[in-house]
């Protein structure tokens, strides 16, 4: 019964309708201590675009509740020296969806303001895609450059067609995230704002399926001792809120 009268009393509490999209690019990184500790493995900045919508209610001039719904992507790119003194590159991509509540701060002048969310959410994958180029890397599976190697050389020889979802298969579907973002809103019109944000985002949650195997008898994708790996997205976001009084 408590739930109930919370909820009612939210409802009756509303002030404003707010509503509004948010363009984002950030620097992307995945966060493997494994990685880390390889020799000679470099890694390059990741930029990443995406698109975050959210819908919210006003509870007071200060601060608002709601949802928010984003759709953008995550990776990382490496580099280093290949078993033949050559060098070589390779890149993870991810692309999730961003599904969240979100308790938006605010504050307002005459045509100025601060404004700012907290998202704790779920992100599920789309798709990710691997990439590959230069020399040939020491077979293994312990640093991230020689897991991309192994499974695009396992792709280019299987015939099997339901082999292609591995990719997907190789990271887990729902991982929980953080999101936070913050910064100035102008005001355009009346109930039209511009914003401009900061943000944060991180993964709470080993993003890579550990155990998957391609099939029973076969050996762990991942090496038993590569150690959990989150994304890591910072970056800018610009976007418009539009925000509908409520009749007292």
């Amino acid at each position: 019964m408590w739930r109930i009268s919370l909820l009612i009393g939210l409802m009756l509490g509303q002030r404003s309708l707010q509503m509004g999209a948010r363009l984002m690019v950030s620097q992307s990184r995945l966060l493997s201590p494994t990685d880390k500790q390889a020799t000679l493995l470099g890694f390059d900045r990741t930029y990443r675009s995406g698109l975050t919508g959210f819908f919210s209610w006003g509870l007071s001039p200060y601060v608002a509740t709601g949802l928010e719904l984003g759709y953008y992507g995550a990776g990382q790119r490496f580099y280093g020296t290949g078993v033949n003194g050559q060098p070589y590159r390779a890149e993870v991509r991810l692309h999730y969806l961003r599904a969240g509540l979100a308790l938006q701060p605010q504050y307002a002048r005459e045509w100025w303001g601060f404004w700012g969310s907290i998202s704790p959410s779920v992100a599920f994958l789309t798709q990710s895609e691997f990439e590959i180029q230069g020399d040939s890397l020491p077979v293994g599976n312990l640093f991230m450059p020689q897991v991309i190697q192994g499974t695009l050389a396992y792709l280019e020889q299987s015939t099997n067609p339901d082999d292609r979802l591995m990719l997907m298969k190789m990271y887990r579907r729902a991982v929980p995230v953080i999101s936070v973002a913050g910064g100035l809103r102008v005001r355009l019109a009346e109930g039209v704002w511009v914003l401009g944000l900061i943000f944060y985002e991180r993964s709470l949650r080993d993003i890579e399926a550990k155990n998957y195997r391609i099939s029973p008898q076969s050996p762990l994708i991942y090496h038993p001792q590569r150690r959990v790996v989150y994304y890591e997205l910072s970056g800018f976001q610009v976007g418009l809120q539009y925000e509908v009084p409520l009749p007292e």
